[in-house]
């Protein structure tokens, strides 16, 4: 990544870090038994819409990934689920409502990945980071080859196959999702900018984080050769992939291929 990529992202993720408001959010839905999603709005100065997961652990426990600030009804029916048990704050650019949630549950555990942790722990205290306390609860963070060191992808078991939780590496911005959380300016903002209509890093993603666009798509196709009973894909910002998974990541791998190809103005 070269210095104006690197100040860019810095600038992006101090945005990110400033004070946790509620926004206007969707109701909690499930993905999969044991797992579930919510949509957090876009506020005036953001683009796309945030994704927050929620997963039961063995016993009670709820896992959050990339929390987004909830009002009373919200958190209300969050808690119904189970004790919130662990936070994932998955990169830099995902730590702006960690506090508000450790605050309400001070025993909250706050996980990171490790080359995450010096940023996360500007706005709340880590208590480990995810590589180190995740695999005891028989979630396996897969580390993506060919983007610089950033965030981690999550594999869930689930009662009938796994799940992968993605952050910012795939967005996955489908016309039905961006007609039901974007207004029409921004809309045409993202897909002027190539960060719409499918699954797969964006324009603008490729620009700041990906090193080598080869092993990140040989990665791509490694998760959907080996992960055969992938049920849900659930991406930061955009739909989750339902159906045909391992489909979903070849597609997405063959856009890299494709990406490259293309001239330098057009990437």
């Amino acid at each position: 990544m070269g210095l104006v990529e690197r100040l860019v992202y810095r600038a992006v993720s101090g945005v990110m870090a400033s004070r946790s408001l509620v926004l206007p959010h969707g109701p909690i839905e499930p993905l999969a038994t044991g797992l579930w999603r919510v949509t957090g709005f876009t506020p005036p100065g953001a683009l796309v819409p945030r994704e927050m997961v929620l997963y039961r652990l063995p016993g009670s426990g709820l896992l959050l990934h990339s929390v987004v600030a909830l009002d009373d009804g919200g958190m209300a029916q969050l808690e119904s689920l189970g004790r919130p048990e662990i936070l994932i704050v998955p990169n830099r650019m995902h730590r702006i409502d960690a506090r508000l949630y450790k605050h309400r549950h001070p025993a909250l555990r706050v996980v990171c990945p490790a080359a995450a942790r010096p940023f996360v722990e500007e706005v709340v205290p880590v208590n480990g980071t995810a590589e180190d306390v995740l695999p005891s609860y028989g979630i396996r963070c897969h580390e993506p080859r060919g983007i610089r060191p950033l965030e981690l992808t999550y594999e869930l078991p689930l009662s009938d196959g796994r799940a992968l939780v993605f952050t910012d590496i795939l967005f996955n911005l489908d016309a039905d999702y961006l007609r039901a959380f974007t207004p029409a300016l921004k809309r045409w903002t993202l897909r002027a900018i190539g960060s719409a209509g499918f699954l797969g890093i964006t324009r603008l993603g490729r620009w700041m984080v990906l090193e080598d666009r080869a092993a990140f798509a040989a990665w791509l196709v490694e998760l959907a050769e080996g992960l055969p009973d992938l049920r849900v894909i659930s991406v930061a910002h955009g739909s989750p992939v339902l159906g045909c998974c391992d489909a979903a990541l070849r597609s997405a791998a063959r856009r890299l291929d494709h990406s490259r190809r293309r001239s330098p103005a057009s990437d």
